[in-house]
């Protein structure tokens, strides 16, 4: 079995590239899984995008789609990587 790393992503801040950690009918419940994901997350910034009755929890600013698929792993929820 391959372990998983526990260290946080490296993220560069002007990255365009996303990765979505969730859709919830309450935005509540999207600011309680940022605060559960953001430490693991550093240098990411959030983002609560609006599809009609659902937020989209989104998180920020890596630089490359491998940075991306690396704070997927580093977040350690249901994650779907969003390219620019």
């Amino acid at each position: 079995m391959k372990a998983v790393a526990s260290k946080p992503a490296p993220v560069k801040a002007t990255g365009k590239w996303r990765v979505q950690l969730g859709a919830f009918r309450d935005q509540g419940n999207a600011e309680t899984q940022w605060n559960t994901v953001r430490g693991r997350l550093r240098g990411a910034q959030p983002f609560y995008t609006k599809a009609g009755s659902v937020t989209r929890l989104q998180a920020g600013g890596f630089a490359s789609k491998a940075d991306a698929t690396r704070a997927c792993s580093a977040a350690r929820v249901p994650c779907v990587v969003v390219a620019p």
